[in-house]
């Protein structure tokens, strides 16, 4: 049957004939995998229109779980210019991995969320960091639930007791990390400089909890 999707591209690979194989979280299907025939024979698809963090409006036959390619009509071709900047390029690569790993319905407002994020030209840590908190928000993390700094519990958000700690839905996350956290979290922050480790701390931190919400709801 054929449709017509907006998607973001995540990744992508070569596949056997000249073809290609795209992982893409599109605005109303959520990810899917979309097999382009014949795509390195230049014939039907403009040449980079396939390119990680490009959004391309695609029109597909649906076979399964996977779409086939038979035509776009438009594109945000955004992977050149972001390709010039090294730290923008692994912004957007964080963000298409976090996608790619955890997301796993369609959501408009996460769609709406990665295009935003292709518009962010600086203060990469702090955008990563609001960035994760929006997208957990949105699966069901409330930054409000969060009291002070220490062991939490990834399903309450509350404090771990001591007997706890050593269970896996127990992260540690420290009083720099918390005091960033919840300083990003305020939709009214402006953009600031974050250390390296501190951002790092609030990925881990983030990605525990993604982890624990895909596998266990």
């Amino acid at each position: 049957m054929p449709l017509a999707d907006k998607c973001f591209i995540l990744q992508r690979f070569p596949s056997s004939d000249n073809s290609l194989i795209v992982k893409c979280y599109f605005q109303n299907l959520g990810k899917r995998t979309l097999f382009v025939p014949e795509y390195f024979n230049f014939q039907r698809f403009k040449v980079g229109i396939f390119e990680p963090f490009n959004v391309v409006k695609v029109h597909a036959e649906s076979g399964g779980d996977i779409l086939t390619a038979i035509d776009t009509s438009e594109c945000r071709c955004w992977s050149p210019r972001i390709a010039k900047n090294f730290s923008r390029f692994i912004f957007l690569s964080k963000v298409s991995k976090t996608v790619l790993k955890f997301v796993k319905e369609p959501d408009r407002e996460i769609f709406k969320l990665i295009e935003t994020s292709l518009e962010i030209e600086e203060y990469f840590g702090f955008n990563l960091v609001r960035f994760l908190i929006n997208l957990s928000s949105i699966l069901g993390f409330s930054p409000q639930n969060l009291k002070k700094p220490g062991w939490v519990n990834l399903i309450t958000l509350s404090s771990c007791g001591k007997e706890e700690i050593k269970n896996p839905y127990c992260i540690f996350i420290n009083p720099e990390e918390f005091a960033v956290l919840k300083r990003v979290s305020l939709p009214q922050t402006r953009p600031f400089s974050i250390k390296r480790k501190t951002t790092e701390g609030l990925e881990r931190f983030f990605y525990r909890f993604l982890e624990f919400q895909s596998q266990n709801f």
